[in-house]
């Protein structure tokens, strides 16, 4: 899930990423969800080298807990991974998984440098 930056900018990247969740998860039993793993990556940050604020992915990620939990109970919401993408990188990462509710990263182009790609599997949270 993910928002455009003209989204992002007018303030709209939880309201945009919970109809885009709730659609997505559109007759997904409570069951199903142990297999289930959401992404969250805002549009303008993919291959951009924008990376969402620390603050602004977790408000995301809280928010899709929140859905999980009305959708479902607040234990499938607690067990559901979600993952920050959009330009993660070794300078962003732990920051990123600092946050509650950010579970993991969805690492992009910056898996293709090792060097890279061994700082953000390492991140110091």
């Amino acid at each position: 899930i993910g928002e455009s930056e003209s989204e992002y900018e007018a303030n709209l990247a939880g309201a945009v990423c919970a109809v885009q969740l709730k659609k997505g998860l559109a007759g997904i039993s409570k069951e199903d969800m142990s297999r289930v793993v959401i992404a969250y990556e805002p549009v303008w940050a993919i291959g951009t080298g924008k990376v969402a604020t620390p603050e602004v992915a977790q408000s995301v990620h809280l928010k899709c807990r929140d859905i999980l939990a009305d959708m479902y109970d607040q234990e499938t919401a607690d067990a559901t991974r979600i993952l920050y993408g959009g330009s993660v990188t070794p300078e962003s990462v732990d920051e990123l998984m600092a946050q509650p509710d950010i579970d993991g990263a969805l690492v992009g182009g910056a898996s293709l440098d090792s060097e890279k790609f061994g700082r953000i599997i390492n991140f110091k949270a």
